[in-house]
């Protein structure tokens, strides 16, 4: 193959493996075999990389190709301790991927939630949740109270969880 991929694409390929491996592990039990799924679907990703358009939905692209791949390896093992119906793997892809999207819609209004809150409470949240600091460290951080920021915070998620059910229509629960 002499066709040189893009930054896009490795970009893509590389934020998808936790999720490709997801999808994998929910059609095969052999924990081998999931690696061997995923790199097999690595492979063929990078062997159709000229394929790859900017702007499309990869991580979708990229779970089809894993399920042929799983559609191989059940074909190739022939499994017989544990089979289930061709159809039943396909309703549980199906599902995997519909699950996998929903979260996707969720991931993206939660960063626009995010986007419309302050810089204090942004902050907080970067604090505890991506540098995952104690409360008491951070309100010694910020020369603040851990009873009062772990009650921002609590109404921060309350927030960020009505926030997201708005952008998304969901009626409230």
């Amino acid at each position: 193959m002499e066709h040189e991929p893009t930054k896009a694409f490795v970009a893509e390929i590389t934020a998808v493996q936790r999720r490709l491996h997801g999808f994998v592990r929910t059609l095969v039990y052999d924990r081998d075999a999931i690696d061997e799924i995923v790199q097999e679907t690595n492979v063929a990703l990078w062997e159709q990389a000229e394929r790859f358009q900017p702007g499309t939905n990869f991580a979708a692209w990229a779970c089809k190709v894993a399920w042929f791949k799983v559609l191989d390896h059940r074909r190739d093992r022939k499994l017989t301790r544990i089979r289930f119906a061709d159809e039943l793997v396909e309703t549980l892809a199906a599902e995997s991927i519909r699950v996998d999207e929903e979260s996707a819609s969720e991931r993206a209004a939660l960063e626009r939630c995010v986007a419309k809150l302050s810089t204090r409470h942004r902050d907080l949240l970067a604090l505890y949740y991506e540098k995952r600091l104690p409360l008491p460290e951070i309100a010694a951080t910020l020369d603040s109270n851990a009873n009062a920021l772990g009650q921002m915070l609590h109404r921060i998620r309350a927030s960020l969880r009505e926030c997201v059910r708005r952008q998304l229509g969901s009626p409230a629960s």
